[in-house]
């Protein structure tokens, strides 16, 4: 697929740069497509529209797992959707057996979805030791110095949501492993964006909402659990974590599914299921790594750019740590993004820094766009 044939897909290219990936993307095409096809079923109004179609819509929902264990390099029966990054994670927190003097290492600079489900384990005697950062950067040294013995999990994002620093997921999973520690990463700010393989990183435990650089809807994410992990979670319940008998549903008998379906409790944002079904399959047709070499060559370019213009990049410059956010500090930044929207680009401003985050579908028109306001500010 041409990047030219990708922005057909995106009408807001003929009209403004948009590079907030790193917030809430733009829905593509086949995304609204696929919304409108499902609302047309619950409204009825063709002869014959399945209304009631929970069972008719199963097939979208296994479809969506298997291409979301395709992005994740693992089975489809390993991946449960979830309502977004934050309930993922508290399945997590939740659902281990902790133990009074347990320890969770977190990177300080994360975001607060990262933070405050363990923070909140605080009454079960659990305590948070954070990993100290520079602009959102550390090494796996600095990890390893700040476990315990009585550390029992580490929680890292993938990708910083303001320097865009990419952490090093396998040499991470390889020093969890050889502490006995589990390894949660947060990985909103890279999927979609970049490749995983989770089993090769040695993930335990990952969390993703959506909206963001998968470019789906707000109110749907996904959740990868490994074999070991969920066989020490007592997952929520609700009346979908288990094999359904419809014709006895007052039996109570609890029972769980035996793979990550486990998770579910009730119903689904279905308009977020079919909005996740079609932005994966438009990434999957794009193809990962052409999506990958895409996103970190625009990024790069963008902050070579930037750089020349007395903008240096927030955040480490290492290519090894790249991602796709690019983020300045210039000296007045409320007014630096004024300026940008008053040209149809749209960034975010985030703890007084201007963020930028390019996907796959923007193009060097795009950042000639970014470059030629950023002239007219300066003037």
């Amino acid at each position: 697929m041409t990047v030219d044939a990708l922005r057909e897909h995106f009408p807001h290219t003929a009209h403004q740069t948009y590079v907030n990936h790193a917030a809430v993307a733009p829905t593509s095409q086949p995304v609204r497509e696929a919304i409108d096809a499902y609302v047309a079923e619950r409204h009825g109004a063709t002869p014959g529209a399945p209304i009631e179609n929970f069972e008719s819509f199963q097939t979208t929902m296994v479809e969506a797992k298997e291409r979301a264990g395709r992005v994740l390099g693992t089975g489809a029966d390993r991946i449960e959707l979830v309502p977004n990054t934050s309930s993922a994670l508290n399945i997590l927190a939740r659902g281990l057996d902790w133990q009074e003097g347990d320890r969770i290492a977190v990177p300080d600079g994360s975001f607060p979805t990262n933070v405050y489900p363990f923070l909140n384990l605080k009454d079960q005697g659990v305590a948070v030791d954070f990993v100290p950062t520079a602009e959102g950067a550390y090494t796996v040294e600095d990890v390893e110095r700040t476990l315990r013995p009585e550390t029992r999990l580490l929680s890292v994002s993938w990708v910083h949501f303001l320097s865009g620093f990419r952490a090093d997921l396998e040499a991470l999973g390889a020093l969890c492993e050889a502490h006995d520690v589990l390894f949660c990463v947060d990985a909103i700010q890279g999927l979609g964006a970049l490749q995983l393989d989770v089993e090769a990183a040695g993930i335990d435990f990952l969390a993703c909402g959506g909206h963001k650089w998968l470019m789906a809807t707000q109110g749907i994410g996904l959740l990868y659990c490994g074999t070991e992990l969920q066989e020490q979670l007592q997952p929520p319940t609700g009346w979908l974590h288990g094999p359904i008998d419809w014709a006895h549903l007052d039996d109570y008998e609890l029972t769980f599914h035996d793979d990550a379906r486990q998770f579910r409790t009730g119903t689904f944002n279905s308009i977020g299921v079919a909005a996740l079904h079609a932005s994966l399959g438009l990434y999957l047709e794009a193809g990962p790594a052409w999506c990958e070499e895409r996103v970190l060559e625009l990024s790069t370019t963008l902050a070579d750019e930037l750089q020349t213009r007395g903008l240096p990049r927030y955040g480490t410059d290492d290519p090894a740590h790249a991602s796709g956010i690019v983020t300045v500090e210039p000296e007045d930044p409320e007014r630096f993004a004024e300026h940008l929207q008053s040209h149809n680009i749209t960034g975010a401003l985030r703890n007084r820094k201007v963020r930028f985050a390019p996907t796959y579908y923007n193009d060097t028109s795009d950042l000639q766009a970014i470059l030629e306001a950023v002239d007219c500010f300066a003037r």
